[in-house]
């Protein structure tokens, strides 16, 4: 690292300060591996695929990297920072090309796909091994274990709930949404909390990315539905189809939603509502350091997902990974800085700087995630959570980015009916179930 790469870090770091990013007292700890970093020659590098290069990750990977680096004399991790929207495929290209990284950052809907590939490394032996292997959440495994064989290290979990402006509804003089409301409660509220006039909605739906049909699924679970039961895709049943149209009606029956859903992704539903165009949104935690410096922590809160006519709900549980191949050069410098990626320290403040949950419980009693109030709502849904159906197949996860967006957007616009979409969707996966 040259001096004016330290300097224009230095300088992205004070800027991330003075805009609410990173807190003006905690600076000194992001700041401290630029001040004299290590020059270990003789390391072996470890080559890591990053896949969200936005500036407060950047910053923060990079310090964490340099903790890593500066802590032992054998690794130096090397990040390549990737666009999100051309990650998954550079990975692809990268393992049939046969050199991948030594390490990637992604999420296991795409570990599952690769792993189909025959590309990922079997960590079970390490993972077992491990220090910290039983602080781990059980579901955690789960969301990174296929066949039995655990293939990535969870680096952190989520799981969806509701946000909502709670300026917005004293405003109104609403009454204030609990942890155990129905399905006729949240319309109701998306009802009153909408003013077109005033381009103000109740619910931001998202249509675009894997989660806009993700987040459909996860309410037909409400209503008694499943993705796949008894080895058979049954996503296109009558209590998923119901579910689907009821979830299609917030837009285009009581239009509680933006004109702009079939378009709208992760940023847009975000940044609505903070401007107060919408008041409510489904997301998981990974927006609530956004949402604390766009609307403050004062204004907002969360929910777990609302309690559907089956009398239950459900919230997928994903993780994002750390993970090898196969192919990897440098495993075990990869294990090396994924299991120091789960240390106290680093798994702390990666998770609590960008609003995730760790996977290590001990972890998640530490104040920062348990006295948190934006995190309420997905704390509560643990008990709710489940391992997302979609991973159950290699080539589902590929094929929800691929046809089923797709297909739900066209539904979102009023041009396929729900049956249609599903009908059309469980044919598409009972088709990658081979």
């Amino acid at each position: 690292m040259d001096e004016r790469t330290t300097l224009s870090r230095r300088k992205l770091l004070h800027t991330l300060a003075g805009a609410g990013v990173i807190a003006a007292a905690d600076l000194a700890w992001w700041d401290a591996p630029y001040i004299g970093p290590r020059k270990a020659w003789g390391a072996q590098p470890v080559r890591f695929q990053w896949s969200v290069p936005e500036p407060t990750r950047i910053a923060l990977m990079n310090s964490l990297a340099e903790r890593f680096n500066q802590s032992q004399k054998d690794f130096a991790v090397q990040i390549e920072y990737v666009p999100q929207a051309q990650a998954r495929q550079k990975l692809i290209s990268s393992i049939t090309g046969g050199n991948p990284p030594d390490l990637c950052q992604a999420w296991d809907n795409w570990i599952g796909q690769f792993n189909g590939m025959g590309a990922v490394e079997d960590i079970t032996a390490r993972a077992k091994a491990w220090k910290h292997y039983a602080d781990v959440a059980p579901t955690a495994w789960q969301t990174v274990t296929i066949n039995d064989k655990i293939i990535s290290l969870p680096l952190a979990v989520t799981l969806d709930g509701i946000y909502y402006r709670t300026d917005r509804v004293k405003e109104l003089g609403l009454k204030e949404p609990t942890p155990d409301w129905t399905w006729d409660e949240f319309l109701a509220i998306a009802k009153s909390l909408t003013k077109s006039d005033k381009n103000q909605y109740g619910f931001g739906m998202r249509g675009s990315g894997t989660w806009a049909m993700l987040y459909p699924s996860e309410f037909a679970y409400a209503n008694g539905a499943e993705v796949l039961k008894d080895g058979k895709v049954v996503i296109n049943s009558k209590e998923a189809i119901d579910a689907f149209s009821w979830y299609l009606d917030l837009a285009l029956k009581h239009k509680v939603t933006p004109p702009s859903i079939a378009t709208d992704g992760f940023v847009e539903i975000v940044e609505a509502f903070g401007r107060g165009v919408t008041s409510m949104y489904l997301h998981n935690s990974g927006s609530s350091g956004q949402q604390k410096k766009n609307v403050g922590i004062a204004n907002f809160a969360t929910l777990p997902l609302p309690v559907g006519p089956a009398k239950k709900r459900a919230s997928f549980w994903f993780s994002e990974t750390l993970t090898t191949f196969k192919a990897a050069r440098n495993k075990d410098g990869a294990w090396a800085f994924m299991s120091f990626m789960l240390e106290e320290e680093p798994s702390l403040k990666y998770n609590s700087t960008l609003g995730l949950l760790p996977a290590r419980q001990s972890i998640l009693k530490q104040p920062e995630f348990a006295n948190d109030p934006s995190l309420t709502g997905f704390i509560k849904s643990f008990d709710i959570g489940v391992v997302s159906p979609y991973l159950a197949y290699p080539g589902w996860g590929g094929k929800i980015d691929s046809d089923g967006v797709p297909l739900i957007q066209q539904a979102m616009l009023g041009k396929i009916s729900a049956k249609d979409c599903l009908d059309r969707f469980a044919e598409i996966l009972k088709k990658e179930m081979s």
